[in-house]
């Protein structure tokens, strides 16, 4: 069983920008170099497919779920960029923690108004441990918003240096 969440994310940037961002190598190596306090690495980058292996801490995780897990966890996450048209674009991810039964998918709309882009998420969060999941699958959702919201911060502050 699968648990769902919502969460938007703003950037004070247009959403050119933004898209631009989304498609470039650079950009994703800031990412995965600064969203963790370890960094992680682009695996294969395609223009519009990112392929990143990543760190994430264990603190960023649930109580229910740190117990069970003895280091941090290591992450592939698979992101999709749409075209952009008429100022949004498609988004989507699939991510998988290795060695764990949690994974996470979701789908990103990007829309952009005047200077700022909204990137509203509509995730799926699955914790394949009976009787267990459907209760710690939220708090994973929560981290997970957490971890979307300085994602943002940070696209921000790369198009601000870099575009």
């Amino acid at each position: 069983m699968a648990s769902r969440s919502e969460n938007t994310v703003t950037i004070n940037q247009p959403a050119e920008k933004v898209h631009t961002a989304l498609t470039n190598q650079d950009y994703w190596e800031y990412i995965v170099a600064n969203l963790s306090p370890e960094p992680g690495e682009v695996n294969d980058f395609s223009g519009n497919v990112a392929t990143l292996f990543e760190v994430l801490p264990l603190d960023l995780l649930p109580e229910a779920v740190r117990s069970m897990v003895s280091q941090n966890l290591k992450l592939k996450r698979v992101v999709t960029i749409g075209d952009l048209a008429d100022g949004k674009a498609d988004v989507n991810y699939d991510a998988s923690v290795k060695g764990t039964p949690v994974s996470f998918k979701g789908d990103i709309k990007l829309a952009g108004e005047g200077e700022t882009t909204t990137l509203a998420y509509d995730n799926e969060v699955t914790v394949d441990i009976p009787f267990m999941g459907p209760a710690i699958e939220p708090k994973v959702a929560e981290a997970l918003a957490g971890l979307f919201d300085q994602e943002g911060q940070l696209t921000n502050t790369w198009i601000s240096e870099n575009l």
